[in-house]
């Protein structure tokens, strides 16, 4: 009896594994999916105590990101004084960066991620600061 019910359940995860894999990937479409299209944008400035906020659409790459993660760092590739948030669709926070790791690990994006990123000034000057994006498909 208990080789017919494993039979049974072994032939029922392939079928609801793919049903859910079709909906996670039918929302992809290249055009549109901007996940690492900002990593050619050109530096920002923060001005002193201030904030700048980016907003990342993600709904167009299927939840097929992975290991994805935003660094901060200035614009000669240096070490900024700014810190770096992320937020994700409801306000809540996916991360936020330490004083000496400018990085916020996101891990796996879901198929519906909408994520503002929040840079913040940590000194009285304007600073000049650059966004990258990494992670794989």
């Amino acid at each position: 009896m208990k080789r017919w019910m494993l039979l049974g359940l072994m032939t029922l995860l392939p079928l609801g594994a793919s049903a859910v894999a079709d909906d996670v990937v039918c929302d992809y479409d290249a055009n549109k999916c901007d996940a690492f299209a900002h990593n050619m944008d050109a530096p920002f400035e923060v001005a002193g105590q201030k904030q700048v906020r980016y907003t990342l659409d993600l709904r167009h790459c299927g939840g097929c990101i992975q290991n994805y993660q935003v660094t901060l760092m200035g614009s000669k590739r240096d070490v900024p004084y700014s810190t770096l948030m992320v937020l994700d669709q409801s306000g809540r926070s996916v991360g936020v960066s330490d004083p000496t790791h400018h990085v916020v690990r996101i891990g796996c994006v879901p198929a519906c991620a909408v994520y503002t990123v929040v840079v913040t000034s940590g000194v009285r000057r304007t600073e000049s600061c650059i966004l990258f994006y990494s992670g794989g498909m």
